[in-house]
C-alpha cells in the first residue's frame, strides 16, 4: 500500500508505524499549522463492519478522556470511506525505543509510572479499560513526558452490554492479565493494573517477566506461574520493588492494587527509602528544542506622551522623542585614548543625580505591576479617594515597554524593571491610616459588578468604579503595595490603579486557548499561572514574563522545569499557602463512584520534583456533598494559607451553591455552614488577612430576587445561631460573578 499524499485536509509526511489495528502517519495540519499523527484503518479491513465499529469506538472513547498524560484526539472522520482519527504528534518516540538500550533507572521508571498512573485511573473512573498496555503504547513528547496512547481495543464497560468483539481475546500476550488470557467478559481496571505491573517489571529489569518460544506458552505462564522475582533478573534493585510487583501482578484481581496511583505511591516510597541509603537518583536528560533560529521576543516600545513606560530604569532615562529610531545595541570599541573611559562614568553620574532628584520630587512611588513584580517597597496608601458622586477621570490604557532580555535563563533572571530599594535621596512617605474601618486585618474590598471593577471601604463608603470597559474579567488580586488590582481579561493580565484609574497591561499569552489564573505568591517571589489547564510556576520578574511569546518560553523562564508545566494533573486554578511553599489547586481529578470530577489537591512546590506528594485531597475522599454527586465541580474556593478552606459547590447561576468549610489539619469531613439563616446560595468565599473573618457573596435561592450581597462574618461565630447583616453596599447585578477580594490594611 503506497503512502497517500492527503487524508482529509491533512498532508501526509511519512509512515510512522503499521500494525494489525491501523497504520499511523506523521502529517501536517495546514489549518492550525501544526504537525499531527493520523491513524487510519487498513484498506484490507474496510469491508469488516465489526472492525469499522471498533475503530470508530476508539475515536469516541479517547475523545471522552481529558488528562495531561493521555494523547489527545483532535479530530476524526472518513476520507473516501476510510475512517481516520487525528491525534497529537508525539516526537519523543515510544517506550519500546527507550527499552532497546536495556533497563531504565529506578528513578526514571518511577517517574514514568507516577505520571501515567493518574491517567489510567481517570480512564477507569469512566469505565474505560485500556486492555493493551505495552511499551509501544507509551509515547513521549519533545520534553520526555510520557503519555498513554492507543485505546483502540478499549471498550466501555457497562453491565449487561454486549461487546463488539464477541469471544475474541484482546491484548498482547507478554502483557495480558490472567483473566484476559482466559477470555473473561467481566474484566475491569484491575486487568490494566496487572499489565501496568508487567510494564514496570520490564522498565526495571529490561525484559518481560514471562518469556517462551510461543505466544500461547507465554499466555499460560501468566495464568499458572508465580510472579518471578525481579532480583533474579537485576540483583542491584531495591528489594521493596518485588513486594510492589507481586501485589500488582497477583493472579486474583481482588489481591491487586485497587488503583494505579496507589501502586505508583508504593513505588515512590521504595525509591525514596533507597535514595536515603545512597541509591543514585539519575534521570536521563530530556533536551529542549534549540531556540537559536528565533530571536528573543521584544514588545514594541511605546513612548507616546501620556503613556506609562513599563521598562527598566535605564530605558526610562533614555527615552527618545516620538518617531525617533530605536536605539541599537552598544558595541565595545577599543579606544586609543586611555582617558575616554572616564566619559561614560561622568555621563552616568550626571544621569544618576538628575534621576535621583526627579525621584525625590515625585515621591518615589512604585505602583501596580511594577511594584509587585519588581519587589518595590510598599508605597503610601491614599488618604482620600474621589467621592462616589464625582465623575471618574477617563480610563487610560497604557502600552507596556519591555527591555531587551536576551539569554534569560532560570539561573540568570532578567533585571527587574525598577530598583527594589529607594535611592538615598528618596524620603518615603509616612504610612497613611485607613480611611474606613479595619475588619479582620482588611480595610477595602474590590469586586466585580457586571463586568467592571469597583472598590469600597468595608462600611460602604468611598465606593469607586475603577473600570468602565465592560469586558469580561476574572482572577482579581490586590498588588502587594495595595495601590492597584490585577486581573485577567481574555489572554492578558492587567493592572488598574486606585489613584488615577489607569489600566496597564502586565503581559499577554496570545498562544494560549485559555488563561485562567495569574496568582502572585505572598512572598512576591513566584507567579502561579494556569494556561490551558496546565500549571506553570514562574519567577516574579516582569521582564522575564514579558519575554514569553510562545509556549516553549514558559519552560525557558521557569526556574523549575517540572513546574513548566506541572504535568501530573490538569490544573484549573491555584491558591498559595501563607509561606509560599505550598499550592492548593483545583484539578481535573477522579472521585470514587463519580468519575471525572474537580478536586482540590495540596502539594509542596518548594521542592522541584515532577511528582510532588499530595498532602491532601478533598472533597473526596474526605467528604462528598450531595450536590457534588450531580455536579462534581468546584467553581471557587479560598484558603487561609494554613489549615482552613472554604468552598462553594455548584447548584445554580455559574457557581452559586452550598458553603463548606474544611480543616486540613484535622482531616475530618467538611461541614456545610450556610451562614445566612441556613439558606442557599453562596460563592467566592475569601478569608480575611488575619484569618478571623470569612467574606462571601450571597444570592438567596429559592425565593430570592436574584440580587447579590456581600457578608463579612466572624468565623468563630459559625454554628452559634448568630444572625448576620450584609455589608452596606448596593446590590450587585444578578448575573455577576463578583469575586470579592480584601485588601490588607496598612500596618
Amino acid at each position: 500500500m503506497s503512502t497517500p499524499k492527503l487524508i482529509g485536509r491533512y498532508e501526509i509526511k511519512t509512515e510512522i508505524a503499521r500494525g494489525g489495528m491501523a497504520t499511523v502517519y506523521h502529517a501536517y495540519d495546514p489549518r492550525f499549522e501544526r504537525d499531527i499523527a493520523v491513524k487510519v484503518l487498513p484498506m484490507a479491513f474496510l469491508h469488516d463492519p465489526q472492525f469499522r465499529v471498533r475503530f470508530e469506538r476508539e475515536a469516541k472513547t479517547i475523545a471522552l478522556l481529558e488528562h495531561p498524560a493521555i494523547v489527545p484526539v483532535y479530530d476524526f472522520g472518513e476520507d473516501e470511506g476510510q475512517p481516520y482519527i487525528v491525534m497529537r504528534y508525539m516526537s519523543g518516540g515510544s517506550l519500546t525505543e527507550r527499552l532497546e538500550d536495556g533497563a531504565l533507572s529506578p528513578t526514571e521508571t518511577v517517574q514514568i509510572a507516577s505520571r501515567l498512573a493518574p491517567a489510567l485511573d481517570a480512564a477507569h473512573a469512566r469505565k474505560i479499560i485500556h486492555r493493551d498496555l505495552k511499551p509501544g503504547n507509551i509515547l513521549f513528547d519533545q520534553y520526555g513526558n510520557a503519555y498513554l496512547s492507543d485505546f483502540g481495543i478499549a471498550r466501555i464497560v457497562l453491565e449487561g452490554s454486549a461487546t463488539i468483539t464477541g469471544e475474541s481475546i484482546l491484548g498482547t500476550p507478554a502483557y495480558m492479565s490472567p483473566e484476559q488470557v482466559q477470555g473473561e467478559k467481566s474484566i475491569d481496571g484491575r486487568s490494566d493494573i496487572y499489565s501496568f505491573g508487567v510494564l514496570i517489571f520490564q522498565m526495571l529489569s529490561g525484559q518481560t517477566p514471562y518469556q517462551s518460544d510461543t505466544p500461547a506458552k507465554v499466555m499460560m505462564m501468566h495464568v499458572l506461574q508465580p510472579v518471578p522475582d525481579i532480583l533474579d533478573k537485576k540483583s542491584d534493585l531495591p528489594a521493596g520493588f518485588q513486594t510492589v510487583l507481586a501485589r500488582a501482578m497477583a493472579k486474583q484481581p481482588e489481591e491487586r492494587y485497587p488503583t494505579a496511583e496507589e501502586l505508583a505511591a508504593d513505588l515512590e516510597a521504595v525509591l525514596q527509602a533507597e535514595i536515603g541509603k545512597g541509591l543514585p537518583a539519575t534521570i536521563k536528560p530530556t533536551g529542549l528544542p534549540s531556540r537559536s533560529a528565533r530571536p528573543d521576543y521584544n514588545m514594541t516600545t511605546m513612548l507616546t506622551p501620556g503613556k506609562t513606560i513599563m521598562g527598566s530604569a535605564s530605558e526610562a532615562a533614555g527615552a527618545l522623542p516620538a518617531g525617533a529610531p530605536a536605539a541599537q545595541p552598544t558595541r565595545r570599541v577599543k579606544s586609543s585614548n586611555a582617558l575616554l573611559w572616564l566619559i561614560p562614568l561622568i555621563v552616568i553620574g550626571v544621569l544618576l543625580l538628575v534621576g535621583g532628584a526627579a525621584v525625590a520630587i515625585a515621591g518615589g512611588k512604585g505602583r501596580g505591576p511594577l511594584a509587585f513584580l519588581a519587589g518595590a517597597s510598599p508605597t503610601v496608601l491614599p488618604t482620600e479617594t474621589a467621592p462616589p458622586t464625582e465623575t471618574p477621570p477617563p480610563v487610560v490604557e497604557t502600552e507596556p515597554v519591555v527591555a531587551e532580555a536576551p539569554g534569560i535563563t532560570p539561573t540568570q533572571p532578567a533585571p527587574s524593571p525598577l530598583p527594589t530599594e529607594p535611592s538615598p535621596t528618596e524620603t518615603p512617605n509616612p504610612t497613611a491610616p485607613p480611611s474606613g474601618p479595619v475588619i479582620g486585618g482588611a480595610d477595602k474590598v474590590a469586586y466585580l459588578d457586571g463586568k467592571d471593577i469597583w472598590v469600597a471601604n468595608l462600611d460602604g463608603s468611598e465606593r469607586v468604579q475603577l473600570t468602565e470597559d465592560g469586558t469580561t474579567k476574572s482572577n482579581l488580586q490586590w498588588t502587594q503595595d495595595g495601590q492597584a488590582i490585577n486581573y485577567i481579561s481574555g489572554k492578558c493580565a492587567y493592572s488598574v490603579h486606585l489613584e488615577d484609574r489607569q489600566k496597564e497591561i502586565i503581559t499577554c499569552f496570545n498562544f494560549a486557548e485559555y488563561f485562567k489564573s495569574f496568582e502572585i505568591s505572598p512572598d512576591g517571589e513566584k507567579v502561579a499561572v494556569s494556561i490551558d489547564n496546565q500549571l506553570y510556576i514562574l519567577p516574579n520578574d516582569l521582564n522575564a514574563i514579558r519575554s514569553i511569546s510562545v509556549r516553549d518560553d514558559l519552560a525557558r523562564v521557569a526556574q523549575c522545569k517540572d513546574f513548566a508545566p506541572y504535568l501530573r494533573n490538569f490544573v484549573k486554578f491555584p491558591r498559595w499557602s501563607g509561606d509560599s511553599n505550598l499550592l492548593a489547586m483545583v484539578i481535573m481529578g477522579v472521585a470514587s463512584g463519580i468519575g471525572s470530577a474537580d478536586t482540590i489537591q495540596v502539594i509542596p512546590v518548594d521542592e522541584c520534583t515532577p511528582n510532588p506528594r499530595a498532602l491532601d485531597n478533598f472533597p473526596p475522599p474526605r467528604f462528598t456533598p450531595e450536590e457534588y454527586i450531580a455536579a462534581p465541580m468546584i467553581p471557587n474556593f479560598s484558603w487561609d494559607g494554613r489549615d482552613l478552606f472554604a468552598l462553594a459547590t455548584y447548584i445554580r447561576n455559574e457557581g452559586f451553591g452550598n458553603l463548606y468549610v474544611y480543616n486540613m489539619d484535622l482531616k475530618k469531613p467538611g461541614v456545610k455552614v450556610n451562614p445566612v439563616n441556613g439558606t442557599c446560595c453562596y460563592r467566592d468565599p475569601a478569608w480575611s488577612p488575619d484569618g478571623s473573618y470569612l467574606l462571601f457573596a450571597y444570592q438567596k435561592y429559592p425565593g430570592g430576587d436574584n440580587s447579590i450581597q456581600f457578608y463579612l462574618i466572624p468565623y468563630g461565630t459559625l454554628g452559634t445561631g448568630e444572625t448576620y447583616a450584609p455589608l452596606p453596599l448596593p446590590d450587585i447585578q444578578p448575573k455577576t460573578l463578583p469575586q470579592p477580594v480584601l485588601r490588607p490594611a496598612a500596618p
